[in-house]
């Protein structure tokens, strides 16, 4: 009778040990999957915000390029009218034929200088204002970004002049200790005419500023 009692006790221990053995294994398992949930929660996380602030650095940045061509705008009119007042008072006195004659002519002088006033605003040439910041400049400026921590986002600008336009191309990249997000703009510029600037109330900035490309790169 005492084997058989020591037998059962032993079969208890045993089944009590194996049992606790489940258990334990059971919640490693859990705790297991429960880091890793947590990990993966945190990277999710970690993507999003960085993808977030690389896309409000080239948000802030399109915004900018905005004000920059509305000043470049704003700039070449006040030379074009500098130039229209001179003009003015060479032919104040000149037939009325003439002075026809003239003003076509005069109309596409004053185009030719609010085209180059735009170009040099834009690349930053211009000599009676100081300072005369290119968009390039401007654009690479930290300060000027409300996102900017800690050397992000990293804001990197190329301007490219063509004949009749720029193409501005900005990337924005934002690291968050081994996660890196890029994000792409790709803006083309149309250099406007003196006349529509002045007289047409249907041009608007985004007629002139035209999206080609926004998109994440990485």
């Amino acid at each position: 009778m005492k084997k058989l009692k020591y037998d059962c006790e032993g079969s208890v221990l045993i089944i009590l040990l194996l049992t606790i053995s489940v258990v334990v294994l059971i919640g490693a398992v859990a705790l297991s999957f429960a880091v890793k949930n947590y990990k993966i929660k945190k990277i999710n996380s970690s993507v999003k915000q960085t993808l977030y602030l690389a896309e409000a650095g080239i948000e802030e940045a399109y915004v900018i390029t905005n004000e920059f061509i509305e000043e470049a705008i704003t700039y070449a009119i006040s030379k074009a009218e500098e130039f229209e007042e001179i003009e003015t008072k060479v032919n104040v006195n000149s037939e009325s034929m003439q002075y026809s004659i003239n003003n076509e002519i005069t109309t596409e002088k004053y185009n030719i200088v609010f085209n180059r006033a735009f170009k040099s605003f834009i690349k930053g040439t211009c000599n009676d204002i100081s300072p005369n910041d290119s968009l390039i400049a401007v654009l690479k400026k930290n300060n000027a970004y409300v996102t900017y921590n800690n050397g992000y986002p990293k804001i990197d600008p190329k301007l490219t002049e063509l004949t009749d336009h720029f193409i501005i191309e900005i990337k924005s990249t934002y690291m968050n200790g081994s996660i890196k997000k890029e994000i792409k703009l790709i803006c083309k510029i149309i250099i406007p005419e003196y006349d529509d600037c002045i007289l047409s109330d249907d041009l608007k900035l985004e007629d002139i500023i035209k999206v080609l490309e926004w998109k994440m790169e990485r």
